[in-house]
């Protein structure tokens, strides 16, 4: 966390930490990790600043960061992703490929935003 997001990280601040799999003695297979933070701010520093993760030294480019979500909240999310593209098909029918459409904000705060293809 120092090297990439400069954020001092001590082990009182992850609440919980395990592998979503067995372990394999194959270098080839990729297994998960679930780290729980004490403090949401510190997960929220850590998402803000993913970006970071791109440029990162040449060890950490394998390493790659998503949130987990509770199973509410992701169906929340898919039903505003799917609304949005109805909405903008209902209005620029056949558009719609030309669009990334994104879910920004948290809590009651979300909302979706349309990015242009390149």
């Amino acid at each position: 966390m120092d090297s990439v997001f400069r954020v001092k990280l001590k082990d009182s601040d992850i609440y919980r930490m395990y592998r979503l799999g067995r372990w394999s003695s194959d270098a080839q297979v990729v297994i998960p990790i679930l780290v729980s933070f004490r403090d949401v701010e510190m997960k929220q520093l850590i998402m803000a600043n993913i970006r970071d993760l791109k440029q990162a030294e040449d060890r950490f480019k394998g390493v790659g960061i998503s949130q987990d979500l509770p199973p509410k909240e992701r169906e929340e999310i898919k039903r505003m992703l799917a609304d949005a593209k109805s909405d903008h098909e209902a209005n620029n029918p056949g558009d719609s490929v030309n669009y990334k459409f994104l879910v920004v904000g948290q809590g009651q705060r979300k909302k979706v935003i349309k990015v242009k293809r390149n």
